[in-house]
């Protein structure tokens, strides 16, 4: 499989099947295989697959330097990507963190986003990512595995073992970096003017507060919104069979 090298960092990408592009970016741990896992290339077998391993993740170099994880570097990298696969224009998925630098991608470099979908990435008004530099100090002092069981505790059924697995392979200090290298960061609503692109926001009902994704997606030049009844942050990506057919129809409504 292929990858791209951008300063010193080296991305792992999967590039496979046919038809139109998909990029698929995962988020704070874990790695490309959790696409896999979880059914979406299957579901999306008439597409061509972007699978990416961010910088810090899965088979991609893992940088110690905090500047190597502003949000600005995890953009160039989806990209460098893009540029390499020789691909012009793209659907962007992502889930959880993915999400927020794919809404960034969408925002700044909107000639390459065919379409973008997020999931269990909530836009609110009044974001403030200064609260994910405590997250960074619990995490440091549980490891990943730990943090993400605390996730899974907190919803309304248990996680899937695979999950998990997958979410945990990412070192602990990958994850931290990127929290604190983010935690400056404001919120995605002042680039929703930019993010032109038709975007679906996909979004566990118990993750969003008073109707975020719904009032995301009315102030977004071509948004819409699919909130899914009783659950959180986890399920609303590991529930395949519910989320999955929300982004073909979406897609297919966009004649792609």
């Amino acid at each position: 499989m292929p990858t791209v090298t951008r300063g010193d960092v080296s991305l792992y990408y999967e590039d496979g099947g046919k038809g139109f592009p998909v990029l698929f970016h995962t988020g704070g741990g874990g790695d490309g295989r959790m696409w896999h896992l979880a059914g979406y290339l299957d579901r999306l077998a008439g597409y061509r697959h972007l699978v990416l391993d961010h910088r810090g993740h899965g088979r991609s170099d893992c940088p110690e330097e905090l500047d190597a994880h502003r949000m600005g570097e995890y953009v160039a990298d989806v990209v460098a990507v893009l540029d390499d696969a020789q691909v012009e224009r793209a659907v962007l998925l992502g889930y959880s963190g993915g999400a927020s630098v794919l809404y960034r991608v969408a925002a700044t470099h909107p000639e390459r986003c065919a379409a973008l979908i997020g999931i269990g990435s909530v836009p609110e008004p009044d974001d403030d990512s200064t609260t994910d530099s405590p997250m960074a100090a619990h995490l440091r002092e549980v490891g990943v595995r730990a943090l993400m069981e605390e996730f899974a505790a907190a919803e309304s059924e248990p996680a899937p073992a695979w999950l998990i697995d997958n979410l945990a392979t990412t070192e602990t200090e990958m994850f931290a970096l990127l929290l604190e290298a983010w935690a400056e960061l404001s919120g995605a609503w002042e680039l929703f003017p930019n993010m032109t692109a038709p975007t679906l926001l996909v979004a566990g009902e118990e993750e969003q507060v008073d109707g975020a994704a719904d009032r995301a997606a009315a102030q977004l030049p071509n948004g819409r919104a699919a909130v899914l009844p009783g659950y959180g942050h986890l399920q609303a990506f590991w529930h395949e069979e519910i989320t999955g057919p929300l982004i073909t129809d979406f897609l297919r409504s966009l004649g792609l």
